[in-house]
């Protein structure tokens, strides 16, 4: 009973989101380093997201069948500067993160979000995140302090609170809640992201909104809701799919 009332209290919180204008879709992110060009362009067929009713970024495009990868060996963990970002127009994209309870999809939202995207895509292509650990997971007793009304898994750092991916650039407006399955960067300075990130793994509407929303899990329900301190991030994997309409 009480899950059937929260399921409503957050379709219901879903519904301004859903009818909120969409920012343009400038997509460019200045730094300086590695240039991201992403090319090809799949489709995917125009349905109703898995996780109906439980979104801050509402998605009417789902994310394709698992694919198949493996984690890149001995990755990169520290860059000597930020990357020069850039993410073709009109494309979408989906993430796939293997974790120990199994595989998350994410339906990433580049149109509101683009300098989270294109950060989260150049940092997971290079095998950055493969094999870190979710540090934190909040409410929590133990480990860094979590924030107030906060609800979720945090990883993304291969020390425990320390984002260290050697870099940070600008953050984007927040544009949605923290509600069931919204995924987004996390840093103590809310001008800033870099490469820790959390999936909400509850409703945190609460939090404070200064944390970069750009993604909404889409499937893996399952694993989301199980996630604990511990867990590993085995591997993500980007697929490019058609954009929202």
């Amino acid at each position: 009973m009480r899950l059937h009332k929260a399921i409503s209290y957050v379709r219901h919180r879903t519904e301004a989101a859903r009818t909120a204008p969409k920012r343009h879709r400038a997509v460019a992110a200045p730094a300086i380093g590695l240039v991201l060009f992403v090319t090809s362009c799949a489709a995917s067929p125009v349905a109703k997201p898995t996780a109906q009713g439980l979104v801050s970024i509402q998605s009417a495009v789902t994310c394709p069948a698992t694919p198949a990868h493996v984690a890149v060996p001995d990755p990169p963990r520290h860059f000597a500067s930020a990357p020069r970002l850039v993410l073709t127009h009109d494309i979408g994209y989906c993430a796939f993160i293997d974790t120990t309870g199994g595989v998350i999809a994410i339906r990433l939202r580049p149109e509101y979000a683009p300098n989270a995207v294109a950060d989260f895509i150049s940092l997971a292509r290079q095998g950055f995140y493969d094999g870190l650990p979710f540090f934190q997971t909040c409410p929590g007793t133990t480990g860094p302090a979590c924030p107030a009304g906060g609800s979720f898994a945090l990883t993304g750092a291969p020390s425990a609170g320390i984002d260290s991916a050697g870099y940070t650039i600008p953050s984007d407006p927040v544009v949605g809640d923290y509600l069931f399955g919204s995924v987004a960067m996390y840093g103590t300075d809310p001008s800033k992201i870099g490469s820790e990130f959390f999936l909400s793994t509850g409703d945190s509407h609460t939090l404070a909104r200064r944390y970069d929303i750009f993604g909404q899990v889409t499937d893996g329900i399952p694993a989301l809701a199980t996630l604990r301190t511990g867990d590993t991030v085995v591997w993500i994997a980007i697929v490019v799919t058609a954009p929202e309409p």
